[in-house]
Formats: structure tokens, sequence, C-alpha cells
């Protein structure tokens, strides 16, 4: 038997079950074959192959078993498809390979004897949850509905808000052992097509075994490990579509509820949906969240460096009621490690415990804390508020990515203050400054357009703009071009 005889149908119904039985689907509890003939007068053997639990089995009995069984002759796979099947996606297939992907993908398929092709119907029935409003990014005045987990239903969605024919959507499929569906948006005559070429370019290299996460894909597209993520994430249709007409391209995983769009702008982080819905805010919420990430970042470094360095900075009785000579038993770095532990695990508790526990943890965590820490005297009252505020700010920014990046430099700039100071601190500063702006994402700065200046993209970026003219306008995007060897 040759390589090909191996991977298409036989001409036997006999042979093709043997095979799937025997050596694609052995073991397979829930697939299902329901075995019948075709014809009055001269019967034919055919069966019907389907996934018990992800198929929709009175789709399969009405409008595919019983059509079939009330066929009086057989003239040819394409006569039963044009006059008998009631199914809309309905597709003739020989190979082995691609029927038994279809199969685990909720299609059935019809063999019938004689023939060495098969007839694939979707009647895939995926179960879902309902749509509901999103978790990390939730807004006061928009769109109360977020993605789900299921592709067809994020297209549906997006789709229903883009209705026009420049909306483009490319399939692909990712993994070598289980194939994921995943989908490439686009809106013509709007995305950039340097980065649409080379989102294209990186989908098509991703090699792996099976794809589960979006991670993989974000890590494609990053080409190098950074400490600032490059691809933004979002839960929103509104958010995304908003992307997609400012001429950037989303990628949507099958079993994931949320989306990647790139390229991704470090100021995308202080944008948000409800600055779009609403006239408060336009003006000054964005310099509010960019000062916030400024406290998030520096406060705690800041605070550390004054009290080892620069307490002459304060009058005499605060420096030494407050700075020089606390009463507690911790010195104030320990303290702010301390209190920054205890945020981050009382952060992740709540994350990850049952919900009708949480109020336990989070009375728990308030009592230990608050009261009882500052009572023995292992904590200084101004530590905490110093890092209660920095916790705080640092939740302005927390979604869309750049949590893990804060959490990560703060530390680094905590003991940067720790051992040079205000002046080490500002140094580090600029430094950061200058990696930030040797990233890019797909080719674009990643500081644009402050770092290199576009003064007509500015119209979007501090202050929000007039929302006519944003909508007329369209964005550009600066690419660093890669060095030609």
């Amino acid at each position: 038997m040759t390589r090909v005889d191996k991977l298409t149908l036989s001409m036997s119904l006999h042979s093709n079950l043997k095979v799937f039985s025997e050596q694609f689907f052995k073991g397979l509890s829930n697939l299902k074959i329901r075995k019948f003939n075709i014809g009055d007068k001269t019967k034919r053997e055919a069966a019907i192959f389907y996934m018990d639990g992800i198929t929709d089995t009175q789709n399969i009995q009405k409008n595919i078993l019983a059509p079939l069984l009330k066929m009086s002759k057989m003239e040819g796979i394409e006569s039963v498809i044009n006059d008998h099947l009631s199914i809309i996606d309905v597709t003739v297939e020989s190979s082995i390979d691609e029927i038994a992907n279809g199969l685990i993908k909720g299609k059935c398929l019809v063999l019938i004897d004689g023939y060495n092709q098969g007839i694939l119907a979707d009647v895939a029935n995926w179960q879902k949850r309902s749509l509901r409003e999103p978790d990390t990014q939730r807004t006061i005045k928009g769109s109360m509905v977020g993605f789900n987990e299921q592709l067809k239903l994020n297209l549906n969605l997006l789709q229903n808000m883009i209705q026009t024919q420049k909306l483009k959507i490319e399939s692909y499929q990712i993994g070598n052992e289980s194939k994921t569906d995943v989908a490439v948006l686009f809106i013509d005559g709007y995305v950039d097509e340097k980065v649409l070429k080379e989102v294209k370019k990186k989908i098509n290299e991703i090699d792996v075994t099976y794809l589960l996460e979006a991670r993989v894909i974000e890590d494609a597209l990053e080409e190098k490990k950074t400490l600032f993520p490059l691809v933004f994430t979002s839960e929103r249709p509104d958010a995304t579509v908003s992307a997609l007409y400012e001429g950037r391209v989303v990628i949507i995983v099958n079993g994931l509820p949320f989306v990647l769009i790139v390229p991704c702008l470090f100021i995308h982080y202080f944008q948000q949906s409800d600055e779009y819905n609403s006239k408060s805010g336009r003006f000054g919420i964005r310099i509010f969240r960019f000062f916030s990430w400024l406290i998030a970042l520096l406060l705690p470094a800041i605070y550390i460096a004054i009290t080892r360095f620069h307490t002459n900075w304060f009058p005499s009785p605060f420096d030494k009621k407050l700075l020089s000579d606390p009463d507690t038993v911790l010195p104030f770095l320990w303290e702010v490690l301390l209190l920054l532990f205890i945020f981050h695990s009382l952060l992740e508790a709540t994350l990850r415990i049952p919900k009708n526990t949480t109020l336990l943890v989070t009375l728990i965590g308030t009592v230990t804390i608050g009261e009882t820490a500052i009572f023995a005297k292992i904590i200084h009252p101004l530590t905490m508020i110093v890092v209660g505020i920095n916790f705080l700010t640092s939740m302005h920014i927390a979604s869309g990515g750049l949590w893990g990046a804060l959490v990560l430099m703060r530390l680094v700039f905590v003991f940067i203050g720790n051992f040079l100071g205000v002046s080490g601190i500002l140094i580090g500063f600029i430094l950061l400054i200058i990696y930030m702006t040797s990233l890019k994402s797909i080719g674009v700065p990643y500081l644009s357009p402050f770092i290199p200046f576009s003064l007509r993209e500015m119209k979007d970026v501090i202050f929000r703009g007039d929302l006519r003219r944003l909508i007329k306008s369209k964005h550009t995007y600066p690419h660093k071009e890669k060095n030609e060897k």
C-alpha cells in the first residue's frame, strides 16, 4: 500500500470503517457510527460517523439521516448533496487526515460503499457561556458586553459593529497535533500594510504541537523578550473596533475570551473606552493616569531614598518624628518590601480563591496590615500610607498587560533608591526611557508619537480629540526599518 493509499479513502466502506476504528480513533469511545442502506432496489451500504457530545444529533437525524433513508437510487456524491441534504456547510473530502480533523471539530461524515469520497457536514454543538461584561476592562458608560471563548461568536460581535465589506477576516490553523483556529482581522484601506504583512509572516512561522494560550502568538509577534508588553490584549469589542479603524491588526484565538491587537504603543495603556462615550475626563484623565503610573513606579523608591539620604529636606520636627527616628522594628526598606509582598499576596488571593471566601481574606488582610502590624510597631504608619497610595495608583493601568512590567520595575527602582538615592532614581528613569525608545511593536516605535514626534498623531494622545475629526482622520504609524546586510 502506498503513502497515498494510507491517506485517502478507499472504494470499500468496510475498509474505511476499519481504518477509522483501528487507526485514527482507536480507544475513542465517543466516536459513534450509524450504519444504514440507501436505495430501494439496488441497496448500497452507508454509514454516518460523528462525535457524541460535540455534535447536534437531532440535526444529524433530521437533515442528514432521514433524507438519505428516503433516497430511492444513488446517482453520485454531488447528487446526494444537491438533492437530499439540507445542511448549509457541506463539503466533499477524500483525505483521511482532513476528515479526522473535521470529525474532531464537530462535523459528521457520511460514507457510501463504492465511493472514495466522503461528505463532511458541520453539525457542531459546542457549549458556551453567555455574554457578560468584561472583568478587567469595565467602563462606566458604554458597551457592557465582552468577548467569549467561541471564535465564531467573537467574529459575530465584531461584524455586527463593523458592517462594511472592507472588514477582512483571514483564517489560520496553528498546531501540528491539535489544530487551533485563529482569525486575523483588519479593515482594508485603513490597515497599516507593513504591520499586516509582518503579522501574517510571523503567524505562518509558528511551529508548535498545540496552541492553548495566546502567549505563544504574543511571543512570536514580540520577537524578543522585553520588560514591556508589545501586544495589547482587550476583552472589549468596542475597543477592538476602534483599533481596527485606527489601522491596527486584530488576532482572535479560539478558546480565549480576549483578542490581541498590534501594533501596541505605550500610550494605548492610558486610553479607556469610557472616554469616548462621555464628555467628562476629555482633557485630564489621561494625564491623571500617566501621573498615577509614575507614582506606582517611583513613589516607594523615592520614599526609601529620602529616608536614607535626604531627610534634611524636611523640617526638623517632621524629620525626627517620621523619618530619622522611627520606633518600628524593621528598617524602611524591609517595611516597603513586606507591604508590597502582602498587598500582592492579597491581590493573588482575591483572584484565585473561591468568591465566597474573598470577604474573609480581605478582612484578615485588613486586620493584619492595618491594625496589628502598626500596633506591634512592625510597620511605620507613613510606610503604610506610601505603599497604599502606590498600590491604588497601580490599579489605574492594570488592564491590558502593563501590570507585570510595573511590578518588576518598581522593585528595581526600590533597590536603586536604597543604594543610590534620588539621583540614582533619576538616572535609572532616564535609562528606562532610552530602553523604551529602542522597543518596537511589529516595526512601530513603542513611544510614538512622542518618540519619534508626530504632531499629526497627537490629536488623540494626551487629550481625547474631537470625535468627529477623529472618525474622519486616518492614523499612520512610523516604522523602524531593519538593517539590511
